[in-house]
């Protein structure tokens, strides 16, 4: 008769244990914790940026002026005329191309300047490529190319420029 009570209770023991856990609030997830955290942190930086005051907007050097929408495509380009010549200097960066450089660096590494001046009726530019350094500024090239059209950086020669070679 005892083990016939003992089944009996054992059976009420685990009826009440199942409403115990099915009253209980569903424990939290890890994803929305990690959402919470986010948000937190999106919030913080989002009103530490909104008290700093942005830099102050730099004009190019008088005689240049800044072609419209180059800003968006491949980076700064300056024009101005000088004379009967057209001075155009085109901004381009690459961003760690060497190895080895401080973290704390802003990632760029080198900067170059197309620099290309143009008489109006000719076809071909002289076109300098510098190289722009913390403390310098170096020409790695100058050569005449085909004026160029729009504000790309890069236009292939159309005919060889280099020495001609002669069999003896």
């Amino acid at each position: 008769m005892w083990s016939r009570a003992r089944r009996g209770c054992g059976g009420w023991r685990v009826l009440q244990a199942r409403r115990m856990i099915s009253s209980r609030p569903p424990p939290v997830s890890v994803s929305s914790a990690v959402n919470s955290m986010l948000l937190r942190s999106l919030r913080d930086h989002y009103l530490e940026v909104s008290k700093m005051t942005p830099p102050p907007k730099v004009s190019p050097p008088s005689p240049f002026s800044i072609i419209k929408g180059a800003l968006d495509s491949e980076g700064p380009v300056l024009k101005r005329s000088y004379g009967n010549e057209e001075i155009s200097i085109y901004v381009m960066r690459l961003a760690n191309i060497i190895p080895g450089g401080d973290d704390e660096d802003d990632n760029i590494n080198q900067l170059f300047l197309h620099v290309q001046v143009s008489k109006p009726g000719q076809k071909d530019s002289l076109h300098f490529l510098c190289g722009l350094y913390p403390d310098a500024l170096g020409i790695h090239s100058v050569s005449m190319r085909p004026k160029l059209q729009s504000s790309g950086f890069l236009v292939l020669p159309s005919q060889y420029n280099g020495p001609v070679f002669q069999s003896q």
